[in-house]
């Protein structure tokens, strides 16, 4: 398939400083997957010395749950997550991204050519996913079909 995948209503949730070594990670995602909530971009930036980034998209339907999850999780390792809401998740899709350098300067430059404020990444062997707010995402899954051709 080539092409833009649209997906509305998600939120993402961004947990800074981070201390390395604790198991919060999977700490965090089990107590999420308890909570039945379905996770999908997951995000972990390499550490800065001991501490490092982390976040995920979910829902908007399971914010209230989310925010009992963080608040048990908050109150044992004393770090505060941040949750941003009513963002859109586009799939740029292309077989050209297997085989071509160049791919990602050209989505990435569209997001800037809008001041399109990209808040998560996820790439594939042949596709980039971008969590923006909903205010940029019509502008930009135009100027995105174009780069795929569509």
């Amino acid at each position: 398939m080539i092409g833009i995948l649209r997906y509305d209503a998600v939120s993402v949730v961004t947990f800074s400083d981070v201390p390395a070594g604790i198991g919060f990670v999977p700490e965090v995602l089990k107590a999420v997957a308890n909570a039945e909530i379905n996770i999908d971009m997951i995000s972990q930036t390499p550490p800065k010395s001991d501490r490092f980034t982390f976040g995920f998209s979910f829902s908007d339907e399971d914010i209230p749950t989310l925010l009992t999850v963080m608040g048990k999780i908050t109150s044992v390792h004393n770090i505060t997550p941040f949750v941003n809401s009513g963002n859109v998740k586009l799939i740029v899709k292309s077989s050209e991204m297997a085989d071509q350098a160049g791919f990602a300067a050209k989505v990435f430059e569209a997001c800037e050519n809008i001041s399109a404020q990209v808040l998560l990444v996820t790439t594939g062997v042949d596709e980039i996913s971008l969590l923006v707010p909903e205010s940029s995402a019509d502008e930009l899954s135009s100027l995105l079909a174009k780069i795929v051709g569509f």
